[in-house]
C-alpha cells in the first residue's frame, strides 16, 4: 500500500511506497527507527554515585535521553574506558584522574569542566572514640591513623603533605595502620572502627553522618582541594548529548544535588569556608 503525504504549502500529492522508505533509510537520506530512546554512556567514579545516580535520573526526566553508567574507583574506570574505547562522558573523581585521561588521549581536553569541590578533613568514627580532635591527636602513641595511597589518589598525595606541614609526618606516620586503596575504602575502615581517623574528603561524613563526624583542619593546615570533573571522551558518539548532560550537571538543578551531598560547587565557597 502507497502512503500518501500532503506537501505544503502547495498541498501537491507525494506518493511514497514502503520499498522507496526502506531504500532512503538504508541509504541514510532519511532516520531509521529503532523504536529505542537515544542512550549516553559514561564512565564515574564509584565515589560519586549518589550524587551522579540522581542527576541523571532528572537529565532522563527532562531530555528523554537515557543514561547508562559505568561505576568504578576513578583509575579503574578509566582503564576500562580506555580498553573498550566506548564511552560518551568520563567523570573522574579528582583532578589527578583527569590528568591521566588526557595523557592516554581518552577525553578531549578543552571539554573538561569541574563540577564539585572537596577538602581534606580528619574522619572519625561516629562519637570520636579515639578522642581525636587536632592533627596532634593523630601523632599520640598507640592512635591508628587510616590514609590512601598515594599512588592510587589525589587525596594520598595529600595526606603526607599535611602531616609534614604541621611537622608530624614521622611521629603520624608510624601510626598509620592502613592505605587504602581508595577513598571509600578508608570510609569502611573507619564505619568499621578499625582505625581511629583517617584523612577523607569532607562531604563523606555528611553522606555517612550516622557513620562518621569530620573535624575540619585550619585552612592553613590544608595543602590542597580536590575537584571533580567532567570530559567528553575521544569516543564519544554524540557530543551534542554529552554537552547537554554537561550543561545540566552544571545547572542550578545539578549545582543544588552536588550540595545537598555535601559537596562545594564552586572554588570560592572553599576560599570563603569558616569553620
Amino acid at each position: 500500500m502507497a502512503i500518501k503525504l500532503l506537501s505544503k504549502p502547495n498541498q501537491h500529492t507525494l506518493l511514497i511506497t514502503p520499498f522507496a522508505v526502506l531504500l532512503a533509510a538504508a541509504l541514510g537520506l532519511v532516520p531509521a527507527c529503532s523504536g529505542e530512546s537515544p542512550v549516553l554512556s559514561i564512565f564515574a567514579a564509584a565515589g560519586a554515585k549518589p550524587a551522579i545516580d540522581a542527576i541523571c535520573q532528572q537529565f532522563q526526566e527532562q531530555y528523554g535521553i537515557r543514561v547508562e553508567v559505568t561505576y568504578s574507583g576513578g583509575g579503574e574506570v578509566l582503564s576500562q574506558m580506555t580498553l573498550a574505547k566506548s564511552g560518551d562522558l568520563y567523570i573522574a573523581p579528582e583532578q589527578s584522574f583527569i590528568e591521566k585521561a588526557i595523557e592516554k588521549q581518552a577525553i578531549e581536553p578543552d571539554t573538561v569542566v569541574s563540577v564539585a569541590y572537596m577538602i581534606p578533613v580528619i574522619a572519625v568514627p561516629k562519637g570520636n572514640p579515639g578522642n581525636i580532635h587536632t592533627l596532634a591527636d593523630l601523632a599520640r602513641p598507640g592512635v591508628k591513623v587510616a590514609v590512601t595511597r598515594p599512588e592510587t589518589t589525589l587525596l594520598g598525595k595529600y595526606s603526607p603533605e599535611i602531616f609534614a606541614k604541621a611537622g608530624l609526618a614521622e611521629e603520624i606516620g608510624k601510626n598509620i595502620v592502613t592505605e587504602a586503596a581508595r577513598p571509600d575504602n578508608l570510609l569502611t575502615v573507619l564505619i568499621m572502627e578499625q582505625a581511629d581517623a583517617g584523612i577523607l574528603w569532607h562531604f563523606y561524613a555528611v553522606q555517612n553522618a550516622d557513620k562518621i563526624e569530620n573535624i575540619f583542619l585550619p585552612p592553613e593546615q590544608i595543602t590542597g582541594i580536590g575537584e571533580m570533573q567532567i570530559a567528553i571522551t575521544r569516543y564519544c558518539r554524540d557530543t551534542e548529548k554529552a554537552q547537554n548532560f554537561i550543561d545540566f550537571i552544571t545547572s542550578a538543578e545539578g549545582k543544588a544535588v552536588f550540595e545537598e551531598l555535601g559537596y562545594f560547587v564552586n572554588a570560592e565557597e572553599i576560599m570563603e569556608y569558616q569553620q
